[in-house]
């Protein structure tokens, strides 16, 4: 089975990018649970919370994949190298179990931060997206995994990572 995983800064389209493949190639989608578990949190998130959205989010990734035994492929919205990144870039430092936990088998989806900003409360970051590409491009390099980079518009972006996937397949 191959894991495509959609990563990136906030608002780059992980989300519409993730929904659209995962449809148009009938593949099992795991969602982001860093938005479930922060929609029902009723305080603000913390260091210690990053911790529990990792292991919900690989449990839920787990359970994708015991779910669809004969897929040939899953797409996530996300997994836990954006906690990775997120840990590191709020709070320098990261859980050991989100370091170690990272998953270097996956293809990655790098997205580019080229669309306008739209607020959502659970997005900190209107003003220093490129910045924040230019880290998640630093660490997928450093880490030697399989990535390529989505940019343009939607359409563009899905004919790309679609022709990038079926290659794979």
């Amino acid at each position: 089975m191959i894991k495509v995983v959609l990563t990136g800064p906030e608002c780059s389209g992980k989300t519409t990018l993730s929904e659209s493949i995962a449809t148009k190639l009938c593949a099992p989608l795991v969602q982001e649970y860093a938005r479930e578990y922060l929609n029902n949190l009723k305080r603000d998130y913390c260091y210690a919370d990053l911790l529990k959205i990792a292991k919900g989010q690989v449990e839920l990734e787990k359970k994708t994949i015991d779910n669809n035994p004969h897929a040939k492929l899953i797409i996530c919205d996300t997994n836990i190298q954006v906690l990775k990144m997120w840990s590191q870039i709020k709070y320098s430092k990261c859980d050991p179990f989100i370091l170690h936990n990272q998953d270097i088998h996956s293809f990655y989806i790098l997205c580019s931060p080229e669309f306008t900003w739209e607020h959502d409360p659970l997005r900190e970051n209107p003003n220093n997206r490129m910045a924040l590409f230019k880290k998640y491009y630093q660490d997928l390099q450093q880490e030697k995994y399989n990535f390529i980079i989505a940019k343009g518009s939607n359409n563009t972006r899905i004919s790309y990572v679609i022709d990038n996937i079926m290659q794979m397949l």
